[in-house]
């Protein structure tokens, strides 16, 4: 069995008159998976990007805002090169006018709870990751409808956003859309889980549509929230998560790694689809927590919060929610349902290693956290996705040891229900979860330093 340490989570810069660079630098390309700069004639100006970067944080995080930036996956992009591929997934223009728009309810005099946390509650699955696609559209819309299927049905379900990606023609798949045109689609002709249709254009080509899958969830409309009111947009989160759009292309965005964002160069030229999950208050300053899809490695763990009450990145101009979430005909698998047994040994990758791994897989402890898993190798950066029946949990390329070999983990959210792991639980490790059995506690047969290891969010 390997021992793994946890030490989860990425960098952010020391002081401007303390930097090591190189050193940086180096940790960064190893911690985002870029072996591919080492060496090439495009490292220097890579480089030189990433510098800049680092002095932006640094010069910002001195200034002692209420949010503080940190180097990510996106440190050796330039502002332009950012917001072309990573802020582009919106095109608002073009909706479909035929699906029924569902008036807004009128909400006046109600008593709103003070904070409301939708991941906390088990309605928000596992953050994820559009990659170089201009998805964020089909994120935004799977991860409302994910909600609203929940609140409905007690059952938390991934939807596949490859399926509106690849088979609503009224979008642009890996170039945009826009979330009310997908909601239309879904009501025509639902869509079906992750599981069934998975993700595939996260290097930024889009497919053809593919049948075999059966639609599992269907809405009956969506609902438009008044523009530009975040006492109804606050109404609206109070019952379940709500799409918006957002402008996603300023660097306090694209190098954000904690706290209340508040800044008013972060605009409302509308250009990104995300998901706001809740909303409270932090310090004096009220928030909205808002779902992103570009991983976990991004941000507090793939969210961002926003200050409430000044419309912050243009948070309040386009707000929708879709009604009437429901099986399609297909009841898919709950994933916050009873624990179901372990599928038979080899019949699935991360099963629990008292059964047995496969060949391609390593019984795996980490440090510091109750039990173990079978893991299997990545391939790359990508992870088998075969999963134990009942999972919702995302397989992930999340470990690396120190001669550089990866491994794959199922990722999952801390506080959530645990049937998002199967019979596994949900540990958490520096606010990462990772899905580990805990009856399975076998001598370890190879005791290895902690310090030679680390786990990480890889980014693929």
């Amino acid at each position: 069995m390997y021992r793994l340490a946890a030490t989860v989570g990425f960098l952010t810069a020391a002081a401007a008159q303390s930097t090591d660079y190189k050193a940086l630098w180096a940790k960064f390309k190893r911690d985002y998976d870029k072996p591919g700069l080492l060496g090439s004639s495009k490292e220097d100006e890579r480089f030189g990007v990433f510098k800049r970067n680092v002095d932006i944080i640094n010069t910002e995080n001195a200034k002692g805002h209420s949010y503080q930036l940190g180097i990510n996956q996106f440190a050796d992009l330039t502002s332009e090169e950012f917001a072309q591929t990573y802020a582009r997934g919106v095109k608002p223009s073009k909706i479909w006018g035929d699906v029924p728009q569902v008036p807004f309810p009128n909400m006046s005099g109600q008593i709103l709870a003070d904070s409301v946390d939708w991941v906390a509650e088990g309605a928000v699955t596992p953050v994820k990751n559009q990659a170089k696609c201009g998805s964020c559209w089909a994120f935004s819309t799977t991860g409302s409808v994910e909600g609203a299927y929940q609140i409905a049905s007690g059952k938390l379900v991934s939807l596949s956003e490859e399926n509106l990606v690849e088979c609503d023609h009224v979008d642009n798949g890996c170039h945009g859309g826009a979330m009310q045109n997908a909601f239309e689609w879904i009501k025509k002709n639902g869509i079906c889980t992750e599981t069934d249709y998975p993700y595939s254009s996260g290097q930024g080509q889009t497919g053809d549509c593919k049948s075999g899958c059966k639609p599992a969830v269907t809405v009956t409309g969506y609902t438009n929230v008044p523009p530009n009111s975040e006492e109804a947009l606050k109404a609206a989160v109070s019952k379940q998560p709500v799409s918006i759009a957002i402008e996603a292309d300023q660097s306090a965005f694209q190098l954000y790694h904690g706290g209340v964002l508040d800044n008013p160069a972060c605009g409302t030229k509308l250009d990104h689809g995300v998901l706001i999950v809740g909303y409270g208050t932090d310090g004096g300053k009220d928030y909205w927590k808002v779902k992103n899809s570009w991983g976990p490695a991004w941000g507090e763990k793939g969210y961002i919060r926003l200050v409430r009450g000044e419309n912050m990145c243009g948070v309040a101009a386009q707000p929708s929610y879709p009604v009437g979430a429901k099986d399609a005909g297909h009841s898919p698998s709950p994933g916050p349902s009873p624990p179901v047994p372990p599928p038979a040994p080899g019949s699935s990758h991360y099963e629990d290693p008292t059964d047995g791994c496969q060949s391609d897989e390593k019984d795996i402890r980490i440090q510091g956290v109750n039990g173990d898993f079978c893991s299997p190798a990545c391939v790359g950066t990508r992870c088998p996705a075969d999963v134990p029946p009942g999972v919702t949990a995302q397989p992930q390329c999340a470990l690396r040891d120190q001669s550089g070999d990866k491994y794959c983990a199922l990722i999952c959210s801390p506080g959530a229900n645990d049937g998002q792991c199967g019979t596994a639980t949900c540990k958490a490790i520096q606010g990462v979860g990772i899905c580990t059995y805990d009856d399975s506690m076998t001598p370890l047969t190879t005791v290895l330093n902690p310090d030679f290891f680390s786990v990480k969010e890889i980014v693929v």
